[in-house]
């Protein structure tokens, strides 16, 4: 995102020369499970910074049980070093290395913005124990298996829209988070007997995905009050390999029948 000026910080307000912060990820659109890379580089301005503690958190926004929308923790980066002085004029690198969950949101999809808001949030003290934050948007790219699954829908007429991150369980899962993303799919020739829109959730792990699909709710945010859905499981080794469509075919012909 650049430098940040950290203004106040280390002299009176007429400093010319303020400490700088700036973030920078080095991995280009990573994918759930895989590692993500960067560095801090830190300015000592005029009068030089000590830094008491550096953070890097992967924070997500997701709608709450109301729709209102908070950040939610993914995971924190490890960094090389958390405390360091900085005189005058020096500039010194923190690296930081981490890997993403499995169960991490993603942000596109085909290289297409899919409007979920995950954030890579570098935080510092110093000696006034004041708080500074350095916010740099992640790209995170839907992986292989999600793009086969919602290909195979796109070929019977449902199209993703966007996606949202809901702060919840998924219920009855082994899940290590308590947080699932919803794409939604719009059909928009529709015939009678098919639903105008679809959610499709994948519940992911190192082996594959189950697939949740069921008609789409917007406005209600609560697993349990969403309308029932139908489930079918696609392992990572099986993309390119099986016909992914046939259970997403499967799965639309049932849903109908679950949901009356």
């Amino acid at each position: 995102m650049g430098f940040r000026r950290l203004f106040g910080i280390g002299g009176d307000a007429g400093e010319q020369e303020p400490p700088e912060i700036d973030t920078q990820i080095t991995t280009v659109a990573p994918r759930p499970g895989s590692t993500i890379e960067g560095q801090v580089v830190l300015k000592g301005g005029s009068k030089g910074l000590h830094v008491e503690w550096l953070n890097l958190d992967v924070i997500g926004k997701a709608h709450s049980y109301n729709g209102s929308l908070d950040d939610d923790e993914i995971v924190g980066l490890s960094t090389d070093r958390h405390q360091l002085t900085l005189a005058p004029g020096e500039e010194k690198v923190v690296t930081f290395t981490g890997e993403l969950p499995w169960e991490c949101p993603v942000t596109e999809l085909h290289g297409q913005a899919l409007g979920v808001d995950v954030s890579l949030v570098t935080r510092l003290n110093w000696e006034s124990s004041s708080p500074v934050r350095d916010l740099d948007f992640l790209h995170i790219a839907a992986p292989p298996l999600y793009e086969a699954v919602l290909d195979a829908f796109a070929e019977e007429g449902y199209h993703v829209d966007n996606s949202q991150l809901i702060d919840e369980y998924i219920p009855h899962a082994e899940a290590h988070r308590g947080t699932y993303q919803i794409f939604f799919l719009t059909d928009r020739s529709r015939g009678v007997d098919r639903f105008a829109e679809l959610e499709v959730v994948f519940h992911q792990n190192m082996v594959g995905a189950m697939v949740y699909v069921r008609r789409a709710a917007r406005a209600t945010y609560e697993w349990s009050d969403k309308p029932p859905a139908r489930r079918f499981p696609v392992a990572h080794h099986e993309v390119g390999r099986a016909d992914v469509g046939e259970r997403a075919r499967k799965a639309l012909a049932e849903l109908p029948i679950v949901d009356s």
